[in-house]
């Protein structure tokens, strides 16, 4: 079960980090110490579980910035997954927040562009709609997810929605900003 949890918040997590792909890469504007904090819900059968995930950028220098994520579900703290953005490169939101190993496919369908309220504030927000679809974790997975993002926010994902179906087990996973500034002083 908690290897299924754990490849389900893997996967709902895997385009988090993602922003429309931009000639300027967004992450050259982060700074260290920048985060934002979600509120995750997870319904997996008839489990529902409740998360907080953190995102923080943790190095950045010309070429590279590093952004570690974390999550706390069930009284336990699942271990950070850093991620290195390469600065040189036009930013691919498709390989965004994908665990080491997993083969998964991320395709992009949809966008738009709407108004979200989250963490206290409206956003001006661009929305996209992806597939994915492979293995995490030794687990099958089949996912539709829906990312706002707005680039009022250094990391700038405000909410995702998601469901999916792993291991045969059916989904369902929404995330919102819940806070986001810099710990840096």
């Amino acid at each position: 079960m908690k290897a299924r949890l754990l490849a389900a918040l893997l996967v709902a997590l895997a385009p988090v980090a993602a922003r429309a792909a931009e000639e300027e890469n967004p992450y050259k504007k982060v700074k260290v110490g920048e985060f934002a904090t979600y509120k995750m819900t997870t319904k997996l059968g008839a489990t529902t579980v409740d998360a907080t995930s953190t995102q923080t950028v943790t190095a950045k220098d010309d070429k590279e910035v590093t952004v570690k994520m974390t999550i706390k579900a069930m009284g336990m703290d699942f271990p950070g997954q850093e991620v290195k953005i390469d600065l040189t490169k036009p930013y691919d939101p498709t390989k965004a927040g994908i665990p080491p190993g997993a083969q998964v496919k991320v395709e992009k369908l949809k966008d738009g562009k709407e108004k979200v309220k989250a963490a206290g504030k409206e956003y001006d927000c661009k929305w996209e709609t992806y597939n994915v679809t492979g293995k995490a974790n030794g687990v099958d997975i089949k996912a539709e997810v829906k990312v706002w993002q707005s680039k009022d926010l250094p990391l700038q994902v405000v909410k995702m929605e998601s469901t999916a179906d792993v291991a045969g087990m059916k989904v369902e996973t929404t995330m919102e900003l819940t806070e986001t500034g810099s710990k840096a002083d």
